[in-house]
């Protein structure tokens, strides 16, 4: 979508309208970017440094490296992909869970505040621009896997800070790969790619072989990480992958993303409709948008089968259905049973209830440099030799999202 977004996080007219679908997922644990205030869930929410195990004490338990339980490194875990694979691992394999985070001086665990007391899941530092960071992490825990969720993810925010994106999202990756190649060879490293490295599409749906044609910093910084992945992979036979993972949403979504800026600001104007009180309106750029929509929980199975092949070889996850911004909207104003009507078009159209209080209008200042018209993706290949699976589609996935945000305000 045509959006130029706002990254601050304390506006309340929801003002970021991002399709971005790699980690996309608010998963910016590891690198320099605003941090929304941690919400107290109970008493058992991760809340301080004292939750972290540090390098030395990773060092000083000899047998653990001498355990037949497998290690996995997952960044990103405060994020939504990240956390998701975390309770993946945990409920599938009986791997040991070192969930990477950064130093913070405010920060925000609720997306796995349900990890507290699991003994095979622990907190480690790790800053992804340092590379000094990653390389002890990788010779101190010596994993078998290295999932790379983290990055900055927004893609209209990497127009803002272009260089802060390609340090993150390329030059990190680098570092991980020159560790993993000196340090752990052995070691099986995922990077978490994007469709907006197709960009400008030249066909429908997006495969495998489709090129890469990025039209944003972001989609250009994954485009090099690809690059560099096939050359490692190539040149030192590393067990190196990075998979497409089309756009992907869920209830750990970050609020900048438009999918849960939709759901979460319906809740709220249902909520405020049910209580006759005033509202903040929904404010969006481009609804023609159409993307590739998928539960982001359904992404960690194919993740893991991308890790656990005999040979390292990319995929595409992705539903292999289109839905514009507009639909999601309406969808969503489906399950709040909102009845709603339409007026005006382009910059001008609005969404107003059958009393004509308005919903939602479009404004342009959310419009992007660069649009990515139309994004689906052709995942044949995954279910083919993959067999890789769905569970939820388009309709259970804004169902899904929008219930629960509807309960955690009510919770509040």
């Amino acid at each position: 979508m045509k959006i130029k977004q706002n990254t601050n996080t304390n506006t309340n007219t929801n003002d970021a309208n991002d399709t971005g679908d790699a980690n996309d997922a608010g998963d910016m644990d590891n690198v320099n970017h605003p941090t929304p205030n941690p919400t107290r869930i109970d008493s058992q929410l991760i809340e301080d440094d004292s939750d972290i195990l540090s390098l030395s004490d990773v060092r000083d338990t000899h047998q653990l490296h001498k355990s037949a339980i497998k290690r996995v490194i997952v960044t990103g875990v405060t994020g939504q992909d990240g956390s998701f694979m975390a309770d993946y691992l945990l409920k599938n394999t009986d791997c040991m869970i070192y969930g990477t985070v950064r130093r913070l001086s405010v920060k925000n665990y609720t997306n796995i505040h349900h990890l507290k007391r699991e003994p095979r899941f622990k907190l480690i530092n790790l800053d992804l621009t340092d590379d000094y960071s990653i390389r002890e992490a990788i010779t101190e825990i010596k994993p078998h896997y290295f999932l790379n969720f983290a990055a900055q993810s927004f893609v209209d925010g990497s127009w803002d800070y272009p260089i802060q994106t390609w340090e993150t999202d390329a030059t990190a990756i680098l570092h991980i790969l020159e560790s993993i190649r000196k340090f752990a060879p052995y070691c099986r490293f995922y990077n978490a790619g994007s469709s907006e490295e197709f960009g400008d599409v030249i066909k429908d749906p997006q495969d495998e072989e489709h090129p890469l044609r990025p039209q944003s910093p972001y989609g250009a910084a994954k485009a090099a990480a690809r690059h560099l992945v096939r050359v490692y992979r190539e040149s030192y036979d590393l067990y190196a992958v990075q998979g497409w993972l089309f756009n992907h949403e869920g209830t750990r979504r970050g609020k900048e993303f438009v999918t849960r800026k939709i759901t979460h600001t319906i809740a709220k104007i249902k909520h405020a409709l049910e209580q006759d009180k005033k509202y903040d309106v929904l404010k969006l750029g481009n609804l023609d948008a159409q993307r590739d929509w998928t539960d982001a929980e359904d992404f960690m199975s194919g993740v893991w089968l991308m890790m656990n092949q005999d040979a390292p070889k990319n995929y595409v996850l992705a539903s292999g259905k289109m839905n514009s911004v507009r639909e999601f909207l309406q969808e969503t104003l489906k399950c709040a049973n909102i009845k709603h009507k339409i007026i005006g078009d382009g910059e001008y159209e609005k969404f107003l209830t059958e009393d004509d209080k308005l919903i939602m209008e479009v404004d342009p200042k959310f419009y992007r440099p660069a649009e990515v018209h139309k994004l689906r993706g052709d995942c044949t290949l995954a279910e083919n030799e993959l067999g890789w699976t769905r569970t939820y589609n388009f309709k259970k996935l804004v169902k899904r999202m929008y219930e629960s945000d509807y309960e955690q305000l009510k919770n509040r």
